[in-house]
């Protein structure tokens, strides 16, 4: 059983990500993703929780084309950092904001100013989150009256948003590692079989026909479109929390062959390997480089047109002060065939910080890594040199070689050979 549109605070939910899946788990669910509204912010945490408890995880996000009636459609396993879905995410953001203010304007001038009832919110706020102030302030008797005769479309209090072409959604999430799902297609209150057929010539990739509390005969036509256009299947509660009362993690799942090859494919292509027993492993500390790097803003990654790298290679500095301790896990690089990047040497952090784990270790490896990319930010604004160290550094490097039971790491020693292999967590 699994869900594949769901939502947290960090966008119109109620829950945050690390609550959401705690029920996730409580439900039984074998598979979940995170499709907040054109955010990916929650996903971090979310991923944190779900390697916690053990849930299946795949980051997601939900986006909206520009279309004659609301059409959303869900990204899933996309790589929040990719510049492409980062752009447009920033676009959204804008737009966004312009068009809640003007909604709350448009209600503050008719005597309804719901400012001071709006929940805080952790990332985007939605269009929902107006609805359950307007509910919370007694300007309507629920959150579906809001939409119904003030925020709907043509309605008082509507005001539209520009949206990013369905061709653009599509590109952007291909482009960005993912497969897209066209979600709730019985929600449109317009014909839909076009839209599909246009939509699968530009590389939709599923069809959520299993939705939230859609009936039997509306799933059936919508599985047989999916099967005529050759998409797969998929099932998505559109959990809310109390924002969508009714609608349970999990509620959307039928036991289908359909749905089962779904997850399956899912599962082989993003579900992340579970940690080995006995302690960090390679696997463990990559997934917690690749956490780290989605927590950092866009603008760390500007310049860097090869990406970051993480890599098992083991390193010391044996630059300009070859008997200098030099803690390597990062490295900025020049030109060349593969452009301007990092590389985050986790194999060097294991043999100096081999006796970390859980949170101490990911705590260290984040100062470690903000370290490294605030060395490239100065390097771009021309004030950094690069065979610089702080003595901070120097002076932790040798403590933890010391407790580590090695304080020669770092003395003049050569480069160690290994056969390891470059991971560029920005491909796919």
């Amino acid at each position: 059983m699994y869900d594949l549109h769901t939502h947290s605070n960090f966008s119109d939910g109620t829950l945050p990500p690390e609550k959401l899946i705690e029920e996730a788990a409580g439900a039984g669910l074998t598979l979940i993703a995170l499709t907040d509204h054109d955010t990916a912010a929650g996903v971090p945490r979310a991923r944190a929780a779900a390697e916690a408890a053990g849930v299946p995880f795949i980051t997601g996000i939900e986006l909206e084309a520009e279309y004659e009636d609301q059409l959303h459609i869900l990204g899933l396993g996309v790589d929040p950092r990719d510049p492409g879905l980062r752009s447009l995410i920033e676009l959204q953001d804008i737009r966004r904001e312009e068009r809640n203010e003007s909604i709350l304007r448009l209600l503050a001038r008719d005597g309804h100013d719901v400012r001071p009832f709006l929940a805080e919110t952790e990332g985007t706020l939605t269009r929902a989150n107006i609805a359950r102030a307007m509910y919370d302030a007694g300007f309507v008797s629920s959150i579906s009256e809001a939409f119904s005769a003030y925020l709907g479309r043509g309605k008082r209090y509507f005001v539209p948003k520009a949206h990013p072409s369905m061709e653009e959604v599509l590109s952007v999430i291909e482009g960005a590692g993912g497969v897209s799902v066209f979600a709730h297609p019985m929600n449109m209150r317009v014909p839909t079989l076009d839209l599909i057929d246009a939509m699968n010539e530009n590389g939709l990739w599923g069809l959520e026909a299993y939705y939230g509390l859609a009936d039997r005969g509306t799933v059936e036509y919508y599985a047989s479109i999916a099967d005529r256009f050759g998409l797969s299947l998929t099932c998505g509660s559109d959990f809310h929390g109390e924002n969508r009362p009714g609608v349970t993690l999990g509620c959307s799942w039928r036991p289908v062959p359909e749905l089962e090859k779904t997850e399956d494919y899912l599962r082989e292509r993003f579900v992340r390997p579970r940690r080995r027993p006995g302690g960090p492993g390679p696997d463990e500390y990559q997934l917690m480089a690749e956490r780290i790097l989605e927590e950092l803003p866009g603008e760390f990654f500007n310049g860097l047109n090869g990406g970051v790298v993480i890599s098992e290679h083991e390193k010391l500095h044996r630059k300009s002060l070859p008997q200098r301790p030099l803690y390597v896990l990062g490295e900025y690089h020049y030109g060349g065939n593969e452009g301007r990047y990092i590389t985050l040497y986790y194999g060097s952090f294991r043999r100096v910080h081999g006796g970390l784990s859980g949170r101490e270790a990911e705590e260290e490896l984040r100062r470690i890594i903000l370290h490294e990319f605030r060395h490239h930010l100065e390097t771009r604004a021309g004030e950094h040199d690069l065979e610089y160290e702080d003595d901070e550094d120097i002076e932790r490097y040798l403590e933890s070689a010391v407790l580590n039971d090695r304080p020669d790491l770092g003395f003049g020693m050569e480069e160690r050979p290994t056969s390891t292999t470059y991971i560029d967590p920005f491909r796919r």
